[in-house]
């Protein structure tokens, strides 16, 4: 197990964080400049904290409390780093950059051929990185930081350069390989698709700060702050009032509309901050009865635009506020089947009925609601 509880002054903010990480793979997420890589920096021993601790099985690999500190130097770590450009040396061969951690064993020759062919690179051993594709030059860096048999492994943004094809291949090799071998993995991504892939559970970072952390279908369905909403992709995170609560659901005002919600304990006159995923956004036929999962919450809304993505599509739709705030446009994404939005001729500028399904609007926690 790897337990991380460090401190490191930045220029905009200043790092904190602590987390464990078991025989799995944990997804650090969270924007540019958040304080991702740093936080593997730390850990590999290519940047020192301020303070705090990080300790990896029975080994402490750091510990400071601000005047005394202890460290065990990169070399000595055992932890495998896998960088989003690769860093193979561009003199030596691919057999060459997989032996450089081992290079003095008497076995590495055999150790070479293995990873050769676990990582599929049977048959180039004597190429240089130059020669190889963006797929084979990152399978060389896999290998590379896993000839050590780490107990610990970082990639950094390891797939960010590759396409979709290369990119789920080596998405299959690394998570064969984490459960073959046991290992702890922390793992860096933009792409909430790439955490899905890999992923264990979810760590959201903000400023140098954790948001939340846990098992990443939790967070992502369930995230515990505006914040880690927006960080996730939520798009439809609107503002209301409720009017009134019960234990059949909320009732809240937004925007001149009337919102039917699940029970959730927020009193009358307070302001929630809630979501509904895009694929809860219901587009109704105008020729067919309503199903009783789609009768309440039902809106209006002018198509702004819609872009196919495989066997979906997804629907922006333009929603007038009602009321005082009639001028004010919102904006809405929904996600339908296909065939379903072929079924409906939908255009540009059409007008078209929606719902929010109820059961799906989901409200953030007490805590973090905005109050006035």
């Amino acid at each position: 197990m790897l337990e991380v509880d460090i401190e490191k002054r930045l220029e905009d903010f200043t790092l904190h964080v602590a987390f464990q990480v078991n025989r799995e793979v944990l997804v650090l997420f969270g924007p540019s400049g958040a304080g991702k890589s740093v936080t593997l920096n730390c850990i590999a021993g290519l940047a020192r904290p301020d303070r705090g601790r990080i300790r990896l099985g029975e080994r402490i690999l750091f510990e400071s409390d601000g005047r005394r500190r202890r460290e065990v130097p990169l070399h000595q770590r055992r932890i495998g780093y896998v960088f989003q450009n690769y860093a193979l040396f561009p003199h030596m061969t691919v057999a060459q950059n997989l032996a450089y951690g081992i290079r003095k064993r008497r076995d590495v020759k055999a150790r070479v051929e293995e990873m050769l062919t676990r990582l599929h690179l049977t048959g180039l051993a004597d190429r240089y990185p130059h020669q190889l594709s963006g797929g084979q030059q990152q399978r060389v860096a896999l290998g590379r930081a896993l000839m050590i048999r780490p107990e610990l492994l970082l990639l950094d943004e390891p797939f960010a350069a590759l396409d979709g094809a290369v990119r789920e291949s080596l998405q299959a090799d690394v998570s064969g390989l984490q459960r073959e071998l046991g290992l702890s993995v922390i793992y860096i991504t933009h792409n909430l698709m790439d955490a899905f892939a890999l992923g264990d559970r979810l760590a959201v970072i903000q400023a140098g700060r954790l948001q939340q952390v846990g098992p990443i279908q939790e967070v992502f369905h369930h995230p515990n702050s505006r914040t880690v909403a927006e960080i996730t992709g939520v798009r439809n995170l609107l503002e209301g009032r409720v009017q009134s609560a019960s234990a059949e659901g909320l009732v809240i005002a937004w925007k001149g509309h009337t919102i039917l919600a699940p029970p959730s304990p927020h009193p009358p006159g307070e302001r929630v901050t809630f979501y509904i995923r895009p694929e809860d956004v219901k587009l109704l036929y105008p020729d067919r009865p309503l199903a009783s999962t789609v009768r309440h919450n039902r809106l209006v809304g002018r198509v702004l635009r819609a872009t196919p993505a495989g066997t979906s599509v997804t629907v922006w739709l333009a929603v007038e506020a009602e009321g005082p705030q009639s001028d004010e446009v919102i904006e809405l994404e929904s996600r339908l089947p296909i065939r379903a939005y072929r079924a409906l001729g939908l255009e540009v500028g059409a007008t078209v009925a929606f719902s929010l399904r109820r059961d799906a609007i989901m409200l953030l926690p007490h805590d973090h609601q905005r109050r006035g």
